[in-house]
């Protein structure tokens, strides 16, 4: 099959919910697929946010799918990530309200976003996030 949607698998791995504290999402199994894209939304902040109160989206992986560590190397993904692999600030609200994506081209099998607040969120963000599975071995996947 030629088109897209018989050539993707999306998986809902945070479920929508206001964030008040940190959060993992559910692992992706890449087995089958030669690439995964990882995407949060982030809706409007409750708080106001800053330098002292701010989440950061982070890219994690795994070979077993339970010891985790933090993807650090770009050359593992296709975006940008830090030193400890965040790879979107949420710390103003022109950064909320928007979408952030980061594609995982490591060599584990299993990745995931994690997310991580810095200072006391009273009133929460929406937060959700999905990963897009594409490149499938056996098509087609739906």
């Amino acid at each position: 099959m030629k088109d897209l949607h018989h050539n993707l698998k999306t998986v809902q791995t945070l479920d929508p919910a206001v964030t008040t504290g940190a959060r993992s999402g559910a692992p992706v199994d890449r087995q089958g697929f030669e690439a995964v894209e990882h995407i949060v939304l982030f809706g409007a902040s409750g708080d106001t946010l800053s330098s002292a109160l701010k989440l950061e989206a982070k890219l994690e992986a795994s070979e077993n799918g339970t010891d985790w560590s933090a993807v650090t190397d770009a050359k593992a993904v296709n975006g940008a990530v830090s030193a400890s692999g965040v790879f979107a600030t949420v710390d103003a609200a022109a950064k909320a309200q928007k979408e952030y994506r980061v594609g995982y081209a490591g060599n584990a099998r299993y990745s995931r976003v994690t997310l991580a607040l810095t200072g006391t969120h009273t009133n929460g963000t929406p937060v959700s996030a999905l990963a897009v599975l594409a490149r499938a071995h056996v098509k087609p996947v739906v």
